[in-house]
This record gives structure tokens, sequence and C-alpha cells, in this order.
């Protein structure tokens, strides 16, 4: 009986926890004014004016790694005004770089699309808690879109990539 209190009392707490931690960001939300650094390092907000998938990710994270595997092939399908934004978390951005260099030596887009928010500023400020994370945004950084981890099969990457085809 004693164990089934404790149980039933651990579960409690433990679901309190998982809701209280949900990621903060969602749909009808506006992306906050932090900017993450282009491939040359410089501040920029790549997001601005255009619609936009942003997709959050790091070296250390291995569904991430599966996703972009996944979003490369989606790239070349995307219209000129839509963009893709892949922001690494690593502490480190030159590894991000490295790595996508690495993986993806075909795919110049990749590279040209890498930035990164190493001191966390905007993953932290849209209560981002786990990646990979990816938000679709309109013109004027309005969320329309956000998909948390990895979704294998139907639906995942390409239904991300649709929702970002279907904007204007």
């Amino acid at each position: 009986m004693r164990s089934a209190i404790m149980r039933a009392t651990f579960l409690s707490l433990l679901s309190g926890v998982w809701a209280s931690s949900a990621f903060a960001v969602k749909v009808g939300d506006t992306l906050p004014k932090i900017d993450v650094k282009d491939p040359a390092g410089k501040p920029t907000q790549p997001w601005s004016g255009k619609v936009t998938l942003i997709n959050f990710w790091a070296t250390w994270c291995e569904a991430c790694k599966v996703e972009l595997r996944e979003m490369d092939k989606e790239l070349a399908k995307v219209s000129p005004n839509q963009k893709v934004v892949f922001v690494s978390l690593d502490k480190d951005p030159a590894k991000a770089k490295d790595y996508i260099a690495k993986e993806f030596k075909g795919s110049p887009a990749m590279l040209a699309s890498l930035h990164s928010d190493e001191a966390f500023k905007l993953a932290d400020a849209l209560g981002l808690e786990s990646f990979p994370m990816t938000l679709v945004v309109d013109q004027s950084g309005k969320v329309i879109k956000v998909q948390e981890g990895f979704k294998e099969g139907k639906g995942s990457t390409a239904a991300l990539f649709d929702a970002l085809r279907q904007q204007k």
C-alpha cells in the first residue's frame, strides 16, 4: 500500500514537472528581437521579411543529425521568397560548421543557412527545452508551426516544409 502511494505521488510530481516544462513558444507568438550569428559571425535576424523554417539543432544531438539529413533533401524545393535557417546551439560555432561541411559536402545551401546561438539567447527566450526544435514563421516573425523533436515517417520533415511552402 505504502509503495503504491509513493509511486502515485512520484508519478503525480513527475507529470507536474513535465506539464510545467513545456516549451513556451507556440503558434501565434512572435519571435523576439534577438540576433543569432550568421556564418561569418555577424549578428542577424535571418528570418526577417521572409517566410522561414528555423531549425534549432546541435552536433551533440543524434536526432538532430538524422533530421538534418532529411531537411537537406527538402532544401532544393524552397522558393526564393522563403528561407531555411539552421541555428546551431553548439558552444563552439566552428564545430557545427565543420560538421555541416563534412557531412553535407554537396550542399552549399546547408552551410549558407547555418547560424549559431551558442549563448542560447534566442533558444532561452523561446523556452526551448528539447532538440531538434523547428519553427515556421511568417514574414513578420509570427510563429505558424512548431514541431518539437524529430518525427519519423510520413508527415515529419516533409510536413514542416509543406507548411513553409503553403505560406505566400
